[in-house]
């Protein structure tokens, strides 16, 4: 086989690094199954494939035999495996189906006429029981309550959107895909009131007025709803999240783009917390749930629920899954006289940021354009959570990223951890930055030793001359703190243009570049803040520079230069 050749799926997944070895020196029946396999995931949309790619590659990462040599106790083994590392019954069941599927795929062509006419061991393995909605969390209605005036308390654009979606995600029962998927365009209005469509092929369904008015509303704020086109998502990103505050025009939103699930559901934990509802609780299905539960306590019929769901399952299964749902908890949230819960709303994430020049090169001062270096370094105090929020951004889009390309998952986890321990690092450094005047410990220890030795010796004491003397400061000394201040306003600079760019690539490989490259630098700038604002001041430095000047005495003493 030429070395050229692409190596099949089938045969990466199986071999793993071995597999260009393996691919050479292949046999004619493992050429067989590979051809097949490849040919099999053509059929299926990229996501589709992948999943099937995934569950083979689990099959193989724990039972190391080729496909034509499992049986059905090997498939029943790597079941009860599944389950024990915690699958759950849903996940291993799907599982299974995939295997069998291409299984069955294989048989229907004769792939190998070695093996039994009808060779699947997966089909009639043994699966776990399916309970519906084992598990389910749901909300309370004190729960909803208290998490609907939370947000509805936060009067940003921010505030406007997550509460629009929010309550939609309470109103309506459609799965999580249609809600982040809705457009402009799928909403009707006509004299009988406000409609959506959330499939081409559908009719349309009423949309309550409350919802209707949330994103009129939210959408006003966030400047969007005059210029706003059927194309464009309702629940759009910002488009630079460091910016704050951000979002009252139309230019601060990403209409082309829906808003992904893990910043809906950090924001929805954020507000979670201040009322009291547990991270645990709080999901995005058990939203959904809690609509189902609420609907269903009015008294809907199954075709009703079925429209509300948007459903196109079959009605016995359907009345059977749902007579499964639990009922929604007892809740403890105390309400004022208006039926609110009155909380403190903390400001959104976010730091001022107006967007870089894409600069690329260079890190210091003299490869940046001097006013926006000289615009940095005027902002009062600006600390380094802008860098702590931008590198949790950055690690979310890696682990994003790892569901869409699960080849690079080894390279994108190696880059969270690492990011992930950097952030560690900045959250530290940011609390040693929070008591700004802390006096330089050591140089202080220093000079209170030695003045302590030399009383001891008769002498008069030195500390307070060389703290004046440093205070006065020097020139070389003057122009070494220009120099650290530039530094340190131009690696800010160059992190934010970091940070932009990083929003928009596509390849994940430059992406973990730039990650790398964004945490790194986001320590350092955490370190030149420590050196300026405690541990580089000029008593330290003025005692470094006599230390190294009496080092450089005594070596020439001895004839060394």
């Amino acid at each position: 086989m030429p070395p050229q050749d692409p190596i099949p799926t089938l045969v990466s997944i199986l071999y793993g690094e071995e597999a260009p070895s393996a691919w050479r020196s292949a046999a004619e029946r493992l050429l067989r199954w590979a051809g097949a396999f490849d040919d099999w995931l053509s059929e299926f949309n990229v996501v589709d494939a992948r999943h099937r790619i995934n569950a083979w590659r689990t099959l193989f990462g724990h039972i190391q035999k080729p496909p034509w040599e499992l049986d059905q106790a090997d498939i029943e083994r790597h079941a009860s495996w599944m389950d024990a590392q915690g699958y759950s019954p849903t996940t291993i069941v799907n599982e299974l189906s995939r295997i069998s599927t291409f299984y069955r795929w294989c048989a229907q062509r004769i792939i190998d006429p070695d093996c039994p006419a009808g060779f699947n061991p997966a089909e009639k393995a043994r699966r776990p029981k399916i309970l519906a909605y084992r598990g389910a969390r749901l909300l309370s209605r004190e729960d909803v309550r208290s998490l609907l005036s939370a947000i509805q308390q936060d009067p940003s654009a921010l505030g406007r959107r997550d509460y629009a979606f929010t309550l939609a995600r309470l109103r309506l029962g459609v799965s999580l895909h249609s809600l982040l998927q809705l457009k402009w365009g799928q909403i009707e209005l006509d004299s009988h009131g406000v409609w959506v469509r959330w499939r081409t092929t559908s009719r349309r369904r009423r949309l309550s007025a409350d919802v209707w008015q949330a994103i009129q509303a939210a959408l006003q704020t966030a400047g969007r709803l005059s210029s706003i086109r059927p194309a464009d998502y309702i629940f759009a990103p910002l488009s630079d999240p460091l910016k704050f505050p951000a979002g009252s025009r139309a230019e601060d939103w990403l209409p082309g783009r829906c808003l992904n699930r893990c910043t809906l559901l950090g924001n929805l934990k954020r507000y979670g917390r201040l009322v009291g509802i547990p991270d645990e609780r709080l999901t995005l299905s058990s939203l959904r749930l809690t609509a189902i539960r609420l609907h269903l306590d009015l008294g809907a019929s199954m075709a009703d629920m079925q429209e509300f769901m948007d459903s196109r399952t079959e009605p016995s299964s359907f009345k059977f899954k749902l007579g499964k749902l639990p009922q929604l908890p007892e809740g403890t949230a105390q309400f004022n006289g208006d039926g609110a819960v009155e909380i403190g709303i903390p400001p959104h994430e976010g730091m001022r940021f107006e967007p870089g020049e894409w600069l690329v090169h260079g890190y210091y001062a003299r490869s940046l354009p001097p006013e926006a270096v000289a615009a940095v370094a005027a902002e009062e105090n600006p600390g380094i959570g802008e860098q702590i929020v931008g590198l949790r951004i950055l690690s979310r889009g890696l682990l994003e990223r790892q569901v869409r390309e699960p080849h690079l998952a080894i390279q994108l986890w190696e880059a969270y951890t690492l990011a992930a321990s950097r952030e560690a690092e900045l959250l530290k450094a940011e609390q040693a930055l929070a008591n700004r005047e802390k006096p330089s410990e050591w140089a202080e220890e220093l000079l209170q030793s030695l003045d302590r030795a030399l009383a001891a010796q008769g002498e008069q004491p030195v500390g307070d001359q060389m703290r004046g003397d440093a205070l006065g400061s020097t020139p070389e000394l003057d122009a070494a703190d220009r120099r650290l201040v530039e530094e340190i306003a131009a690696l800010r600079l160059q992190l934010r243009n970091g940070f932009a760019l990083a929003m928009e690539l596509k390849e994940t490989l430059q992406y973990i570049r730039l990650v790398d490259l964004y945490g790194s630098c986001a320590v350092r700038l955490a370190r030149l803040q420590k050196m300026e604002q405690s541990g580089g001041s000029k008593l330290e430095a003025f005692i470094m520079e006599e230390f190294n000047a009496a080092v450089k005495e005594i070596m020439q003493g001895y004839g060394f230069t």
